[in-house]
């Protein structure tokens, strides 16, 4: 495996459970050319789906990763999107 999971950068987010609402979030890096590592997701009842993006730390600064939280948090279809801070994997 590339980096340690305590290194990786983490985008969680809460989206509408919209057909288009992953592709909406995972343009976000697909327009700075960068790949993440994971995408997990799932539903949270009918009309929520919460999705972790894992990134590697080499692609993509934190301060980078913050900007694109704050874009997704300004997509209609986003409730909330937050950075997980890498130390906050290191305590798990």
């Amino acid at each position: 495996m590339s980096p340690p999971d305590a290194a990786a950068l983490r985008l969680k987010a809460i989206v509408e459970a919209d057909p288009g609402a992953l592709i909406r979030l995972l343009q976000l890096f697909q327009i700075r050319n960068v790949t993440p590592v994971r995408v997990h997701s799932r539903r949270l009842g009918c009309e929520y789906v919460e999705a972790e993006i894992e990134l590697n730390p080499a692609e993509m600064t934190l301060d980078t990763l913050r900007l694109i939280a704050a874009k997704a948090q300004e997509l209609p279809i986003t409730m909330v999107a937050v950075v997980l801070e890498p130390a906050a994997g290191a305590a798990a």
